[in-house]
C-alpha cells in the first residue's frame, strides 16, 4: 500500500528503523522550530533550569517577536528585550524582530518547502502545510526540541479532502475550510491531519492555501497539509527556494475519510460563537449588528486578502457605527498593499491600518467590552479571545467581513463581489 504525504514526511525524518505505519509512535527531528516571542524564553528558562545552556540544533530554530508589536506593555517591553539577547546569545538561525506574522513569514521568507517537517510553538503552525510541509504545534515540549533535537509523536491518519471546480465570486478560502468543517466533527479530526487535494486546488493561490491548513487545527485536527503542485513549487522558486519538488501522497495510499467538495456550489460562510466550527451561512445571519471588524492574522492577512477587501469597500464607507481594523501579515505584505494602493482605498474607506502583528487575535491590541460584536477574518472565536466573555467573535473571509463593515451588520458579501466585477469589466471595456 501506498503513502500519505504525512506518512512520506516522517518517513524522512524518522530516526532508526521506525514503522511509519498510522498509530505507531516514532522519535523525529524536526528541519525546523519556531517559537514567538510570548513562549521563546520560557522554554529557555526551564531548559536552564535543568543544566541546559546550549540548543542542539540552533541553525534549524527560528524565533520571531509578532505578537506584541509595536510593544505596548511594560512586561512586553521587558519579554522582548529578553527575546533579543537570547536569540544572539544562544546563536538562533533565523531571528525576527517584528517583520511579520510567524507562519506567513517563515514561507515568505524561504525557510519551508515541500517534504519538511516543521515543529511550531504555535496552535496555527499548521499554515506551513499550504507549500505541502508537515507543521505539527507543539507546547511544552518545544523545550525538549530545542534541547535535544527531536521529538516524539504517533504516526496520525489522513482525512482526504478533493477539491472540485473553481469558488464563484463572493467564496473565498475560509468558506472552504468551513464548509468542509460542517462535514467533520471531533471524533472524526481528533490527531488527523486534513489534506487538500484535487484539481480545485489548483485554483487556490499559496496564501489561501495556508488559510485551508492552519485553520485544520480549528476543526480539531492535529494538522493540515495541501499537495505541492506545479503553483507551489513555482511560488515557492519565485521566492528563492530551487529545489521545490512536486509532492503528494500515493494513490493507493490508505485514508481514513474522504471529503468532495465542489467549489462551484459553495457560498459564504461565518464561524459563530463560541467555537470556529459553529458555522452558519453568511445569508441567515443578516439580522446580527456588528461594533468592529477586523481583516488581518496568520490565516488571513495576505495580499490577496487585502485585494479582496479593498475590491469590496471600492466605492463604499465603512460603516458609521463600525471600527474597522486592518493588518497585512508581514512587512513585505505590508509594502506591497502600500505600492498597490490597497492600503490608500481602505483607509479612504475608514478602515484603520497597523503594523504586522497577531495582536487582536490573542486579545493584545483592539479589545472588545461586554456586549460588543467582531466579525473577524481570524483563527479563533472563544469567549474573551479578544476581550470581555460577554463580547461575540464571528469569522468569516475578507469579503464577508469587509461587505459587512460596509452594512453594519453580518453581510452575505456575493451582492458587492458581483457589482466589483461588473464595474472592472465596464472599465476594461472602456
Amino acid at each position: 500500500m501506498g503513502a500519505t504525504m504525512t506518512q512520506k514526511i516522517l518517513n524522512r525524518v524518522a530516526i532508526g528503523d521506525a514503522v511509519v505505519a498510522h498509530g505507531e509512535i516514532i522519535w523525529a527531528v524536526p528541519d525546523l522550530v519556531s517559537a514567538p516571542e510570548v513562549s521563546f524564553a520560557a522554554y529557555i528558562k526551564r531548559l536552564r533550569d535543568i543544566g541546559v545552556t546550549r540548543l542542539a540544533k540552533p541553525e534549524c530554530v527560528a524565533v520571531i517577536i509578532d505578537h506584541e508589536v509595536p510593544v505596548h506593555s511594560a512586561a512586553g517591553a521587558e519579554r522582548n528585550k529578553l527575546t533579543r539577547e537570547l536569540a544572539r546569545e544562544l546563536e538562533v538561525g533565523h531571528f525576527f524582530d517584528g517583520a511579520g506574522i510567524t507562519h506567513p513569514l517563515l514561507v515568505e521568507r524561504a525557510l519551508v518547502w515541500p517534504g519538511m517537517f516543521a515543529a511550531g510553538a504555535d496552535s496555527h503552525a499548521p499554515g506551513l502545510g499550504a507549500v505541502g510541509a508537515l507543521s505539527v504545534p507543539f507546547g511544552f515540549e518545544v523545550a525538549m526540541i530545542l534541547a535535544t533535537g527531536q521529538i516524539w509523536l504517533q504516526v496520525p491518519e489522513t482525512i482526504r479532502v478533493r477539491l472540485h471546480g473553481s469558488c464563484p465570486d463572493g467564496v473565498a478560502a475560509r468558506d472552504i475550510v468551513l464548509a468542509t468543517m460542517q462535514q467533520l466533527d471531533d471524533a472524526a479530526t481528533s490527531y488527523r491531519v486534513i489534506e487538500y487535494q484535487g484539481a480545485g486546488l489548483a485554483t487556490l493561490s499559496i496564501p489561501e492555501r495556508m488559510t485551508l491548513c492552519g485553520l485544520c487545527v480549528d476543526a480539531g485536527a492535529k494538522s493540515g497539509i495541501a499537495t505541492a503542485d506545479q503553483r507551489c513549487v513555482d511560488y515557492l522558486h519565485a521566492l528563492g527556494v530551487p529545489e521545490a519538488q512536486l509532492f503528494s501522497s500515493d494513490a493507493d495510499a490508505e485514508f481514513a475519510l474522504t471529503i468532495d467538495l465542489d467549489l462551484n456550489t459553495l457560498t459564504p460562510r461565518v464561524s459563530i460563537p463560541p467555537s470556529p466550527h459553529h458555522v452558519r451561512q453568511a445569508q441567515e445571519l443578516s439580522d446580527i449588528v456588528i461594533n468592529h471588524a477586523y481583516i488581518g492574522s496568520c490565516a488571513s492577512g495576505s495580499i490577496e486578502d487585502l485585494r479582496a477587501a479593498a475590491t469590496i469597500l471600492r466605492g463604499h464607507k465603512v460603516h458609521a457605527d463600525v471600527n474597522l481594523l486592518v493588518i497585512p501579515a508581514t512587512q513585505r505584505v505590508f509594502q506591497q498593499a502600500l505600492q498597490e494602493g490597497l492600503l490608500t482605498e481602505l483607509s479612504v474607506a475608514g478602515a484603520t491600518i497597523s503594523a504586522s502583528t497577531c495582536g487582536p487575535c490573542f486579545g493584545g491590541i483592539a479589545q472588545l467590552t461586554a456586549g460588543e460584536r467582531r466579525i473577524s477574518t481570524s483563527t479563533r472565536n472563544d469567549p474573551g479571545r479578544m476581550g470581555s466573555h460577554e463580547a461575540e467573535i464571528y469569522l468569516a473571509s475578507a469579503m464577508t467581513v469587509a461587505a459587512s463593515a460596509i452594512t453594519g451588520r453580518i453581510t452575505d458579501p456575493r451582492a458587492f463581489a458581483a457589482a466589483a466585477v461588473l464595474l472592472a469589466q465596464r472599465g476594461s471595456a472602456a
